[in-house]
């Protein structure tokens, strides 16, 4: 219909475009208000009970769980094995002279020290020096 007719209806005192939209915003008024009369007569047991059966009408309306999942190959399975983030250890390796004897870099150290150590011993990244408090342990070449 076009805008000069409906115009013309609208001023004559028939505008059904606009009845039709009142009627469905009515309905789904109405719709709502009923819905909500129902839940407030439920206890919690019928409202989960019935939370979890629309849950299940709408997973079923997307077929069956096992074509959903993904199957991967032996290999993407090593793939995202070696992928995954592993989780670094902190346990205790030796005393500190023993870490700097065995790998040499202070940085290596540091990453080998257990958590009271890192709390223990400081690193002074610039010269390669480890102290203990304001003591200097490791001078980046010997242990002082």
């Amino acid at each position: 219909m076009s805008d000069s007719l409906r115009d013309i209806m609208r001023k004559a005192g028939v505008d059904d475009v606009k009845g039709r939209e009142q009627a469905k915003w009515r309905e789904r008024s109405e719709e709502y208000l009923n819905h909500v009369e129902q839940d407030a007569d439920k206890d919690e047991l019928e409202k989960r009970h019935d939370r979890f059966r629309r849950q299940q009408e709408y997973t079923s309306q997307l077929g069956p769980a096992t074509e959903r999942l993904p199957i991967l190959s032996r290999e993407e399975t090593k793939r995202r094995a070696k992928e995954r983030s592993k989780k670094k250890k902190m346990e205790f390796e030796g005393p500190i002279e023993k870490l700097i004897e065995k790998y040499k870099d202070p940085k290596e150290v540091f990453k080998h020290l257990s958590l009271g150590q890192l709390m223990k011993y400081e690193l002074d990244e610039s010269t390669g020096c480890i102290y203990e408090g304001e003591k200097m342990i490791f001078d980046g070449g010997k242990i002082i």
